[in-house]
């Protein structure tokens, strides 16, 4: 790991003082290797969900979406939803009792 000289700015060095003299974390390196790690963090969200955008622009303008228009058709996506979530959770149970490694072995850490 390379090391970095930086100087912080009153607000930013006020924060990390907080954050040490709260307790929260040990000192300035792990301060700012924590601030870095969260603005990683919030990088690789902000593209994910970039991407799903895309993807849900790209579906719509395929003419890939349903319009729910009433709490009734709500309520039957809703339904329809939970059911392909239980059938789905059915087939996993079934395959992870037989001893597979079928679809279950994916939802495994």
């Amino acid at each position: 790991m390379g090391v970095v000289h930086v100087q912080l700015p009153d607000y930013q060095r006020q924060a990390a003082d907080r954050q040490i003299n709260g307790g929260q974390t040990a000192g300035e390196t792990e301060f700012l290797l924590e601030s870095a790690r969260l603005c990683a963090d919030c990088l690789d969200a902000e593209h994910e969900i970039s991407a799903m955008v895309e993807r849900a622009d790209a579906d719509v303008g395929a003419g890939r979406f349903v319009t729910v228009a009433t709490p009734e058709d709500s309520q039957a996506r809703h339904e329809a939803a939970r059911a392909r979530l239980r059938a789905r959770m059915a087939s996993d149970v079934a395959w992870s009792n037989c001893g597979s490694s079928g679809p279950a072995s994916l939802y495994r850490p």
